[in-house]
């Protein structure tokens, strides 16, 4: 049987002119992301076997992207040194923050095809690479956030429709309206005995009041749900990000939905999540996995199990 789950996860700037950098070079920088579950890479035709209860359920990923923001390189001395993002398709930049869209997954193949699921996010282009500069070191480690800074959220959806937003802030409709989405995880999902979806973004709640855009009258949401990433990195190694800990406690029930109308016609194999933990069953072990405080939504680095390097 098949079935969806859809899971939907700035630096500031680098002073480098003269006067503080001391006496260090500024340089180019960049590093890989890939998605896998536990070894082995996720792409549009992988299959990951043995989830659930029983080991009964395999999935493919059809749509896999996250912003990353804040991001800092840390120095073997433990030197703090912010990346500065350049501006491309792929990277937005303000005085207010910067925000890089990874999109491991395209919409043209395999389980990532617009046609395998009924409510397709994906989009053709891909990117998995961060790019920026900062001050020359012996990089040992780095830290980001994977989501979208507040300041910068409420200032593009202050002055932005979802359409008119500048690339990449508008490429997983991030929601204007109450929160928005930073992560995106789409997964098909092969079971015995019938099929159902089931959608899973994780973003900030409580945004704003219904019938308001998001951040309208707030500085920010009152729940943040922004993971945190603090590893350890070899320049050159790819950032990996392991689906394993978000699924191997679930147990892949979900409500099943008319796809024309979306109301809830059953309740079926599926993986669900909207950043409910109060009302979703899933999302309270996927929040964790991520090092999310369920309850304030505080951030534990330290406690995110999905992002590691080789």
């Amino acid at each position: 049987m098949k079935f969806v789950a859809a899971f939907a996860l700035a630096s500031g700037a680098l002073s480098v002119g003269c006067g503080d950098n001391d006496g260090k070079e500024v340089r180019e920088f960049s590093a890989a992301f890939e998605a896998r579950v536990g070894t082995t890479p996720v792409t549009c035709d992988t299959t990951i076997s043995g989830l659930g209860p029983a080991g009964q359920h395999s999935i493919g990923a059809s749509d896999l992207r996250f912003y990353v923001s804040n991001i800092v390189l840390h120095d073997h001395d433990g030197t703090e040194l912010p990346l500065e993002l350049e501006a491309n398709e792929f990277q937005y930049t303000s005085e207010l923050g910067s925000v890089a869209l990874i999109d491991l997954t395209s919409n043209t193949s395999g389980t990532c095809a617009g046609t395998a699921i009924a409510f397709a996010e994906g989009t053709a282009r891909t990117n998995d690479t961060i790019t920026g500069r900062a001050l020359d070191g012996d990089y040992h480690g780095i830290s980001f956030d994977v989501g979208v800074p507040q300041a910068v959220m409420k200032d593009v959806i202050a002055n932005q429709s979802v359409e008119g937003a500048p690339s990449p802030l508008g490429e997983m409709s991030w929601g204007w309206a109450g929160g928005y989405r930073h992560l995106v995880f789409n997964f098909t999902v092969t079971a015995p005995g019938g099929a159902g979806e089931g959608y899973l973004h994780i973003g900030s709640r409580d945004c704003g009041a219904e019938g308001q855009n998001a951040l309208e009258e707030l500085a920010e949401c009152g729940r943040v749900y922004t993971p945190k990433a603090d590893i350890a990195f070899e320049e050159g190694s790819p950032i990996v990000f392991d689906i394993a800990p978000l699924l191997e406690s679930l147990d892949f029930v979900s409500p099943i939905y008319d796809p024309k109308t979306f109301e809830q016609i059953g309740e079926g194999p599926g993986v669900e999540c909207h950043s409910v933990p109060e009302g979703q069953p899933d999302c309270p072990a996927i929040l964790e996995s991520l090092g999310l405080d369920v309850t304030s939504g505080a951030a534990d680095p330290t406690a995110n199990a999905a992002f590691k390097t080789e």
